[in-house]
């Protein structure tokens, strides 16, 4: 039997999210990242709000402690430390690409919109190609 996953993943992005990311008709690899980052974007929004500080100024230690204390993220069977670890981490590193995204349109992480994160992995494909 698989673990369950933890409640907090269960608000972060709806279909009609899904299908705009499907849509781009990126490679999976690229849909992914976005959908990564749209992840972690609302997850340290939560972060952001709880600790009354910007997203942009979180660091490393506070997204640990956060998902650390999270009652949604609480362990279930096969999760602990490493768990919470590696989402932290993940957590962390989605910081960069969203602080691109958030200079890219002149706005801070917070005001961010879903089509302004897809555009700019758009962008970043395009100039890869």
């Amino acid at each position: 039997m698989m673990p369950e996953m933890p409640q907090a993943f269960n608000d972060l992005l709806t279909l009609e999210e899904c299908a705009a990311i499907d849509q781009t008709l990126l490679p999976t690899r690229d849909r992914f990242s976005i959908r990564i980052t749209v992840y972690s974007w609302r997850y340290l929004y939560k972060v952001s709000a709880g600790l009354e500080t910007k997203i942009a100024d979180l660091t490393t230690s506070q997204i640990y402690n956060w998902v650390g204390e999270d009652p949604k993220m609480a362990a279930t069977e096969g999760q602990g430390e490493e768990f919470v670890g590696w989402f932290a981490n993940l957590l962390h590193s989605s910081l960069k690409p969203l602080q691109q995204v958030a200079e890219a349109n002149e706005t801070d992480i917070e005001t961010l919109t879903l089509e302004q994160i897809i555009h700019w992995f758009e962008q970043k494909v395009k100039t890869t190609l």
